[in-house]
């Protein structure tokens, strides 16, 4: 072929190569059992210590005399040594941003999905998975806790994160990255609920309630982080906003840079907005009673996140300098986000949603320092 370089050839055919791959569909992915293609399931068989998983499942009833904002994150934590006593597994819940009760477990009381089987992980009595949870949860000897939880909730109108070979749900292709200290996963950014629970003794209807479901994995919770999500847009049921901003170390001399990932799930639609996207914050203002997050994305989005930080914050409990799992983290689970979103310039979204986590954790001014344009940002990756 005169005219045509090797070079040229060969980088025509790197590009359909990699196009072929991006196009890979996920059930065969998923069908892989390769656990990054997995991010809902178990990643801790091959640890043995410094290692923690959780999975947070959020559920919101507003259709209550008194609304109720619960979250059920069932979890393991092995300790600094193969024979720490501090490693065990846990469930951990929250009401209404108020009050947390932690239960602890052995070890070999927790079971998880074979590769073969549909995702599930089971604590004791409890037991999770996709598509509901089943509780039965009573404090025992050492548990801090004074709750009874039991009942059956299903899940219906699922909305995951979807995984690609190159961008692999939340943390895209950011997740291939070797040794994250923290991977994040969006399992369901909004479903509705069914069934009830029984609450110290009450019965509890969750029909048609919200739910919303994440996890994270890995060797230590970030430095400091911002984190929120709601999904209880009164005028647009379905609608989902999630945000996780943080201080991300690497492998790589101690190098350190902040990222985000974030999205806007909206008539069925993903719209996301991370640090591999493209996106950049146009603004972030954190002042006592309230947050301000502007991000502005290449494909034409916009969105503007007005965050009330004046409710009830729980301490919950968290992996603490690979030893142990203590109440160290705030949260709120009654905050309000005021969400503007803009698609080519034109407002597409304007509402609130109510009954929203939030944590904002520890000395979180250091993302604004490094906003791209701050004299002393990250000079590779900034915000």
């Amino acid at each position: 072929m005169p005219g045509v370089s090797i070079v040229a050839l060969i980088g025509a055919a790197v590009a359909g190569l990699v196009g072929l791959i991006a196009k890979i569909p996920e059930p065969i992915l998923r069908s892989s059992n390769l656990l990054i293609f997995n991010p809902d399931r178990y990643h801790g068989d091959d640890k043995t210590h410094r290692f923690f998983e959780g999975w947070y499942y959020k559920f919101v009833q507003e259709q209550l005399d008194q609304p109720l904002s619960m979250a059920v994150v069932p979890g393991v934590f092995l300790g600094e040594t193969p024979d720490s006593s501090e490693t065990h597994a846990f469930i951990f819940v929250t009401i209404n941003g108020e009050m947390q009760h932690y239960f602890r477990f052995a070890m070999d009381e927790f079971i998880q999905a074979a590769p073969n089987e549909d995702f599930f992980i089971q604590i004791g009595d409890n037991k999770f998975t996709h598509h509901g949870v089943s509780l039965n949860l009573y404090s025992r000897e050492g548990d801090d806790a004074n709750l009874t939880l039991a009942g059956n909730l299903t899940f219906s109108s699922l909305s995951p994160w979807p995984v690609s070979f190159f961008n692999l749900g939340a943390m895209g292709p950011v997740g291939w990255m070797p040794s994250l200290e923290c991977t994040h996963g969006i399992m369901s950014f909004d479903h509705i609920l069914h069934g009830s629970l029984g609450i110290n003794g009450k019965e509890v209807s969750m029909d048609n309630g919200r739910g919303y479901t994440e996890k994270d994995f890995g060797r230590a919770f970030p430095s400091l982080w911002i984190w929120l999500q709601t999904n209880s847009f009164r005028n647009n049921p379905g609608t989902s906003v999630f945000l996780s901003m943080a201080r991300i170390p690497t492998p790589f001399f101690g190098l350190e840079f902040p990222g985000f990932t974030a999205a806007v799930w909206h008539q069925n639609k993903l719209i996301p907005f991370a640090t591999y996207t493209g996106a950049k914050f146009e603004d972030i203002r954190i002042e006592k009673d309230e947050l301000y997050i502007a991000i502005n994305k290449r494909k034409g989005y916009r969105v503007e996140l007005t965050v009330d930080r004046r409710a009830p914050h729980v301490t919950l409990y968290a992996p603490a300098n690979f030893t142990r799992m203590e109440p160290t983290v705030d949260e709120a689970l009654h905050a309000s986000v005021h969400m503007r979103l803009f698609h080519d310039g034109e407002l597409i979204l304007d509402d609130i949603g109510y009954y929203a986590g939030l944590e904002v954790h520890r000395n979180v001014e250091w993302l604004v320092d490094n906003m791209c344009g701050k004299d002393g940002a990250n000079k590779v990756l900034c915000l």
